[in-house]
């Protein structure tokens, strides 16, 4: 009996700590919609769907929907300053540089409301559940892209990777 219950007690930590390891996929770049193997030089539009998770533990992250366009990215993201964002990080085979990319978090926005005697205010929404969506240049030596979560009370949390194949 003994034996027994010490299996099942080893069993239910190997699930507890399966539960709190990021996520990962691996994407095919001539499976997504609309790639173009003639085209030189492509743009990946991710979306990725972000839930809560459980009392205390990380977000999770699933990629919905990825779509290629041609042509190349311009540096218009804009800045996001909230204390809540999602950092995403592209790492490449080769030493090129990767560039963090920050957008607002969908689970914990910031938004501004007006007040009947005519001033703006900032607001904080939570949601159990939002849409991140990404885009990036696609480049023959991207191996993966990951997300972060940036919160004040988790500090900077890894909680998604997507592994790129040719």
């Amino acid at each position: 009996m003994l034996r027994f219950l010490s299996s099942l007690f080893l069993f239910w930590m190997a699930f507890q700590f399966m539960n709190c390891r990021p996520v990962q996929s691996t994407l095919k770049k001539g499976m997504v919609a609309n790639y173009d193997k003639a085209v030189k030089e492509h743009i990946l539009f991710m979306e990725f769907d972000i839930r809560t998770g459980a009392k205390g533990r990380q977000e999770k992250v699933k990629l919905v929907r990825a779509v290629a366009g041609n042509g190349r990215t311009k540096g218009l993201n804009s800045p996001v300053h909230g204390p809540y964002r999602i950092m995403m990080v592209p790492r490449y085979r080769s030493n090129a540089l990767e560039k963090e990319f920050y957008y607002e978090h969908p689970l914990f926005r910031s938004v501004e409301v007006a007040s009947p005697g005519g001033t703006l205010s900032k607001a904080s929404i939570a949601a159990k559940q939002g849409m991140l969506s990404v885009r990036i240049q696609e480049n023959a030596d991207l191996d993966r892209i990951e997300l972060f979560s940036l919160t004040p009370d988790k500090g900077t949390t890894k909680i998604y990777t997507v592994y790129f194949q040719p």
